[in-house]
């Protein structure tokens, strides 16, 4: 497959130079068009300037946030997750500097500690790109220098995403002025860690494409935590017509991340001593081709995509040398295949009525195999065998989906916007399902009130009958358990006040409740099949209140924050209730300033806090208990400040533009901190770079 990804890419490359080779040495030969007519839309222009804690509203009383690609700069992130540390309500679990590993790492409103589970997807150029057997992040198969932006939709919105209950869209690169251009990235410094990225791209009235590259390396702030990823990428489009372009997207990432042992063995892992380190290996290829469409009363898109990646668990030693023989050392390999369409309609009908009509076919090949590295037998592995393999059923998803709203007044005066959706699950192994939403937005000029109800359905991933598929399995009428299973539910309510002074300010609050029942087990060991898979009489609920605001009292300096509040609770099947659950923090603030001064400065500081927070694991084992969390599990509260200087240059004869060497400061307090405990996160670290920009 790399061989064949490689000579993708260069045969791609060579064929793109030469096309430019030719445009720049005809440039007499001049292609004459015929007259474009430009006429008003009634699609209005979005901003395109937000902070990470400023909600977007949507015409259907929801909101979401959206991280920019210059906030991205201005964080200097080193992996994925870290691009999100600023969306309020939004934190990350990791045990390094930089790199991803198992099990959960990301969480939404306290949404994302269950495991095995998908309670959070995660999509890129609008398509699946995450680890679908056990619901993992992957975010080692993301890099961060091919988002433009990312949009996190915080609560289920079925006229959105389906399956989840938030989801993380990223928004890729492309060339979006005409013209040529070509960057170049290099920034390095503490632990060993060096990160370079080479871009470039072209575009005129009809054709644009984008190539870009980078490799990134870490030693980690201990042993056994380096973290590496090469990543090769490529965006390109054509203007069939007016109305009417293609694009196709290709992307290709190897990384692999080392997972340190505890500092502290009992308080990381209750007293059981692991035997090992783990190492973490992930290869991708992701590919969409989209054709979009827009007119003066409708645009959408049909995407087609394809995502194979995969992902290696590999039990080390303690100094990163694989275990040589006997039967210790177990290495395990998931392959991952994610492919389908979707496509989405939006039409504007007298210029107040919304209609939304769309469609999701999701579809998964998965497979997961376990072995000793000596290829001897080993205990547990299949009653002594060396090898055992999980080869899940293909499962496909049909999503179809509608929703309309309708104005009644005027944005400029008094003003309402009620709406109603739904979405239709069709699955060929869990049983089928409906989700709804109803929202109302009302308000007056520059503030609005909206109000929501949506239902989000969270299907179990395979994995939830791992034991039926495993190889030489005795279980008999498997097919007879996966239909009974239902997908869990959550019920989501949501209510929220804005009001914004043009190019000044905004404020919001929003209130919010989740409740959950139908909760899933997954039957992964053991001989004993549970006698119910869905929690029949469980629940569990989370309510918070989140305020924000943003504040920019003269031109080019910019103040913004935000403060979230959430209460939990738990019930399992057993009675027994929990006001804990696990990485669904009490409080959590996060506030910045950006400014820019004497034309050619630029001053990002930025801060996180994190507050009555426990670690584990809202496990779906094959009881229906709440999560065991204690006193024990409790973690120190997080207090992380960071910041970021960069001097702007430009050389004309160089055809040099926005170019930059900047200087960024992690951990400035030099703060000890953990989001797992036996596993500290790094001090102060620094990096340093520079960014060339040619136009």
């Amino acid at each position: 497959m790399k061989k064949t990804v490689a000579m993708f890419f260069i045969l791609t490359f060579l064929s793109t130079m030469l096309l430019l080779e030719n445009c720049y040495a005809q440039e007499t030969k001049k292609v004459e068009l015929s007259d474009i007519v430009v006429t008003a839309t009634k699609y209005k222009k979005e901003k395109t300037q937000f902070t990470p804690v400023e909600p977007v509203d949507t015409p259907y009383g929801t909101q979401y946030n959206i991280v920019t690609s210059e906030q991205i700069t201005q964080q200097t992130p080193l992996d994925f997750q870290a691009t999100l540390r600023d969306v309020p309500g939004v934190m990350i679990q990791t045990k390094n500097l930089a790199g991803s590993q198992t099990s959960h790492s990301l969480y939404i409103r306290g949404r994302g500690a269950s495991h095995p589970s998908t309670d959070i997807i995660i999509l890129f150029d609008g398509a699946p790109r995450f680890g679908a057997i056990f619901g993992q992040v992957l975010g080692d198969s993301i890099a961060v220098s091919t988002i433009d932006s990312i949009e996190v939709y915080k609560s289920p919105q079925p006229s959105v995403f389906g399956n989840a209950y938030a989801m993380v869209n990223i928004l890729p690169k492309h060339t979006k002025k005409e013209g040529r251009e070509a960057e170049l990235n290099i920034n390095g410094g503490s632990y060993e860690t060096i990160n370079e990225s080479l871009s470039a791209g072209f575009k005129d009235k009809r054709f644009d494409i984008y190539g870009a590259q980078n490799l990134f390396y870490t030693g980690g702030h201990r042993p056994d935590s380096d973290a590496s990823q090469k990543n090769y990428y490529l965006n390109t489009g054509y203007q069939l017509n007016r109305e009417w372009n293609l694009r196709f997207l290709a992307n290709y990432v190897e990384a692999a991340t080392d997972a340190p042992m505890p500092d502290k063995v009992s308080n990381a892992t209750n007293g059981v001593n692991w035997p090992q380190a783990e190492r973490y290996e992930t290869e991708s290829f992701f590919t969409t081709l989209t054709l979009n469409n827009e007119y003066e009363d409708k645009k959408g898109f049909v995407k087609a995509y394809l995502d194979r990646t995969d992902f290696y668990l590999l039990q080390e030693l303690t100094n990163g040398k694989r275990y040589g023989g006997g039967t210790g050392g177990l290495k395990s390999k998931q392959e991952i295949m994610l492919y389908g369409l979707r496509g989405k309609e939006i039409f504007q009908s007298w210029q107040r009525t919304e209609f939304i009509l769309g469609v999701d076919l999701d579809m998964t090949a998965l497979k997961n195999i376990q072995s000793t590295y000596s290829g001897a037998s080993a205990p547990g592995i299949n009653g002594g065998k060396a090898r055992r393999v999980w080869d899940f059923p293909d499962t496909m998803l049909f999503s179809p989906y509608g929703a309309i709203s309708h104005l009644i007044g005027s944005k400029e005066g008094f003003f309402a916007i009620p709406s109603i959706g739904a979405r239709y699950y069709n699955h060929n192994q869990f049983k089928d399902k409906c989700g709804f939403q109803a929202g109302l937005v009302f308000g007056y000029s520059n503030t609005g009130l909206n109000i929501n109800y949506s239902r989000g359905i969270n299907y179990p991933t395979p994995v939830a009958l791992m034991n039926f598929v495993l190889e030489g399995s005795l279980v008999n009428n498997a097919r007879e358990y996966w239909r009974q299973i239902k997908p869990e539910v959550v019920d989501h309510y949501e209510a929220g006040i804005k009001h914004t002074i043009p190019n000044k300010a905004s404020m919001g609050a929003t209130i919010f409740k989740d409740l959950g029942k139908d909760r899933f087990l997954t039957y992964m060991s053991g001989a004993t099949i549970p006698a119910q898979f869905n929690d029949p009489i469980g629940y569990y609920e989370i309510k918070g209140l989140e305020i924000t605001g943003s504040f920019t009292p003269f031109r080019d300096f910019e103040l913004f924050s935000a403060g979230t509040w959430m209460q939990s609770e738990a019930k399992g099947g057993n009675g027994q209730k929990s006001d804990k659950l696990p990485y669904t923090p009490g409080f959590q603030f996060q506030a910045g300033i950006k400014w820019t001064f004497l034309k050619k400065y630029k001053f990002f500081i930025d801060m996180q806090h994190l507050r009555d927070l426990y670690q584990g694991t809202f496990a779906r084992s094959n009881t229906f208990n709440t999560p065991n969390i204690t006193s024990k599990d409790r973690l120190n509260d997080i207090t992380t400040l960071n910041a970021r200087f960069a001097y702007m240059f430009h050389y004309k004869k160089m055809h040099i533009t926005d170019s930059e060497l900047s200087l960024a400061i992690n951990n400035i307090l030099n703060k000890r901190y953990e989001y797992a405990k036996g596993y500290p996160m790094p001090g102060i670290t620094i990096l340093g770079g520079m960014s060339l920009k040619f136009r």
